[in-house]
């Protein structure tokens, strides 16, 4: 069995998907029952001989997938249920058979239970022909089903039956029963539910959700029907929605009326309307349900229309309208509308030319008009407006109704024209449809000025300057860039009809400027020139970049400290900080400076003593940068002891090596480091030697090469000596 999840007002027929010929048959139908009698039923339908020519039945082309649909209806405090066949052969088969409905709890207090648990299996069929009096002398759709079902015959006749029209009524009978039927079950519930194709189920937990199964009865089918199934709770109960949209265009003793379809089509699958004198007492217009039969396979239809004739003129009507579910159920009604009915002229005025005379502003409009209307018309009148929708004034009145031109001089940049027709009858009066007329303009409107704006800390731009005076100004286009010498770029899609404007930009970022500028468009889509340029500073969010120590020299009593400035713009202040590490200081800042130098001597030092540096960078909204990476340097005594003395080398070219001997006092020496360079390359670290040491032999060296040494000593005190340099041409 197809288990499916469907709709809960999901009309059957909408899902069946009647033939539209059929419903509209059906609707033009007049239902009369002729005779009643124990255990039969005979009536005849009568209908329209235009009717003859359409043909009834579905497309014998298309071949369905036998299906049984379900719906379901939750109300507060039960669940109804309906239900049908979906072609005419199973809808008959089921008719004898009947349908099993099963009935499953899938959750309880919103969740899911491991296993559906079953609670009951209901066999369901039709009532005996014999309980149907009741509601065949009461509703004609009770009528209806009950003849589809039982009746020995069904078929349409129009009033003189031809051989013909038997025959073919007679081969369309299967098809004619179905589709009726389906159709007056949708108008009434108690007629579905006594035919075996509806159910109310009152014995339901709020608490808890339900999937009704729904099969057919039949065994041993070749051609099985399928089930389907349907997911209700009462906890999801919904009122219905009025009809809304409603709408009514009143003419002459008529008045059409229209309202939303589409968006309920799912919910109902008739209207009643009605109407009203005094807006108090409505009566139905029609006996039976309104339906739409304007739907198309590729164009279904989005409104319902409805022409109702008025019994007189000048007289005020009221109208509104309930849909008709499925289920039997009515919503509330919509709005009440109202209007009258008056006569209109036979004849409208039709523009046919418009010529621009050679003054500014003017042109000459030539229109058409019956000869034969001069004599019901009082006047025409020209009626202009700048936008096609209106508002429409009147340019020139009390124009004669033999006149059929004139010359207007008061044309704006764009103006759209019709033509009126006054009658001599009160409320009688046709217009022409407008036409565009736009006199040759190419003067653009003027650069706006007094630009003024701010930027607020959340990045929200306003700026404003002095509305345009010209009358043609259909608005502005604003332009934004984020550096002073880049094209800006325009950020509005379409003119901007006011004279301000609110942006949002990033604060955040490195551009600490935006620039606007702006230009006039008039009605012809000339632009001015732009504007001056409007530059707003953004508040100051974003600390400076900090500054970088690019080197350092160290000499005696001194060291020398050279760093890269922060690139932040404008005006910034460097503050240079010590911390002597071997007294454990605090820090304190040695160098404020706002100037453009980047190096700092430092001579108020301790012989010996290792100091660490940083440097940062400080705006002029206070904002600081991140310290640059710290600098640890051990300052150089006055007296410090050279630590390596007498370097010098021996060459021994037939043993390939080179001999670095030097001397030093042992008592102050730690250790040596030596550096070894090739002369075009960079130095890096050769030997690591004990202080006991004072030579050292090469074996590593090639001809024709110059070797450059380098020897420093640790002293114990932990300083280091300078390094001496020495120079081997191998």
């Amino acid at each position: 069995m197809e288990k499916k999840d469907q709709k809960p007002y999901l009309s059957l027929r909408t899902q069946i998907s009647l033939d539209n010929q059929i419903i509209k048959k059906i609707i033009s139908l007049i239902f009369i029952m002729n005779l009643y009698t124990s255990h039969k039923k005979i009536f005849s339908l009568f209908f329209l001989l235009l009717l003859l020519t359409n043909v009834f039945g579905q497309d014998k082309k298309q071949t369905k997938e036998a299906l049984i649909q379900i719906v379901s209806r939750v109300q507060k405090d039960k669940i109804l249920l309906r239900w049908a066949a979906n072609t005419p052969s199973a809808w008959s088969k089921t008719n004898k058979s009947g349908f099993i409905l099963e009935k499953y709890v899938l959750s309880r207090h919103d969740k899911r239970l491991p296993a559906i648990e079953k609670v009951w299996e209901k066999e369901i069929k039709a009532d005996p022909l014999e309980t149907w009096e009741e509601i065949v002398k009461n509703d004609n759709n009770g009528a209806v089903i009950a003849q589809a079902i039982f009746g020995e015959s069904f078929y349409v006749s129009a009033g003189n039956s031809t051989q013909l029209a038997d025959v073919y009524n007679l081969s369309n009978e299967i098809t004619q029963r179905f589709s009726f039927s389906l159709l007056a079950a949708d108008a009434n519930f108690e007629a579905a539910k006594k035919a075996g194709w509806g159910f109310e189920d009152d014995e339901v937990k709020v608490n808890e959700k339900y999937v009704y199964k729904i099969k057919s009865a039949v065994v041993n089918e070749k051609y099985p029907i399928k089930g389907t199934a349907t997911i209700a709770s009462i906890k999801e109960y919904e009122p219905l929605p009025s009809p809304i949209d409603f709408r009514g265009i009143f003419g002459d003793k008529n008045a059409i009326l229209t309202w939303e379809y589409e968006l309920f089509k799912r919910i109902y699958t008739s209207y009643n309307l009605e109407r009203s004198e005094d807006g108090v007492n409505f009566k139905s217009l029609s006996k039976e349900p309104i339906v739409n039969l304007n739907n198309k396979p590729n164009a279904p239809a989005k409104r319902m229309f409805y022409i109702d004739s008025l019994p007189e003129n000048n007289k005020k009507y009221y109208y509104r309208i309930n849909g008709v579910t499925s289920f039997g159920e009515k919503s509330g009604y919509s709005k009440v509308i109202s209007g009258k009915g008056g006569p209109v002229l036979p004849y409208t005025p039709r523009i046919s030319d418009i010529k621009l005379t050679k003054n500014p502003n003017e042109a000459e409009i030539f229109w058409d008009f019956p000869k034969e209307g001069e004599a019901i018309i009082k006047k025409f009148q020209l009626l202009i407006a700048s936008k096609d929708e209106g508002p429409y004034k009147i340019g020139v009145d009390s124009i004669a109704s033999s006149i059929r031109n004139l010359t207007y001089s008061k044309l704006e940049s764009s103006n759209y024209i019709k033509i009126k027709a006054i009658g001599k009858t009160p409320k009688q009066e046709k217009s022409s449809f407008s036409t565009l007329v736009q006199p040759v303009d190419s003067i653009p409107p003027s650069p706006p000025i007094n630009l003024e704006g701010k930027i607020d800390s959340l990045g929200v731009v306003r700026f404003a300057w002095k509305q345009n005076e010209e009358k043609d100004l259909l608005g502005y286009r604003i332009f934004r860039g984020f550096t002073k010498d880049e094209e800006p770029s325009q950020i509005t899609e379409t003119p901007f009809t006011s004279n301000s404007f609110i942006d949002s930009v990033e604060v955040k970022n490195l551009n600490s400027k935006v620039y606007y500028q702006v230009v006039a468009v008039d009605k012809r889509f000339n632009h001015s020139e732009k504007s001056t340029i409007l530059v707003l500073e953004k508040p100051d969010l974003i600390p400076p970049t900090a500054p970088v120590f690019s080197d350092y020299n160290v000499e005696e009593g001194k060291i020398q400290l050279n760093w890269i400035r922060s690139s932040e713009e404008g005006e910034v202040t460097h503050v240079l900080s010590r911390k002597n590490m071997t007294s454990n200081s605090e820090w304190k800042d040695i160098l404020k400076t706002k100037d453009s130098i980047q190096q700092f001597v430092d001579d108020k030092l301790e012989d010996n003593n290792v100091y660490r540096y940083h440097i940062k960078a400080i705006d002029k909204a206070g904002l600081s940068s991140e310290a640059s990476s710290p600098l640890t340097i051990q300052a150089q005594s006055l007296n410090l002891s050279t630590g390596v003395k007498g370097l010098n080398y021996l060459v021994n070219r037939e043993t390939n090596r080179i001999e670095i001997f030097w001397r030093a006092n042992e008592k102050e020496v730690a250790e040596y480091t030596l550096y070894k360079q090739l002369k075009a390359a960079q130095p890096s670290t050769w030997r690591v030697l004990p202080g006991t040491v004072k030579k050292v032999i090469d074996t590593e060296v090639s001809p024709n090469e110059t070797y450059i040494y380098h020897v420093r000593a640790s002293l114990n005190n932990g300083a280091y000596s300078k390094v001496k340099t020495i120079e081997v041409k191998f």
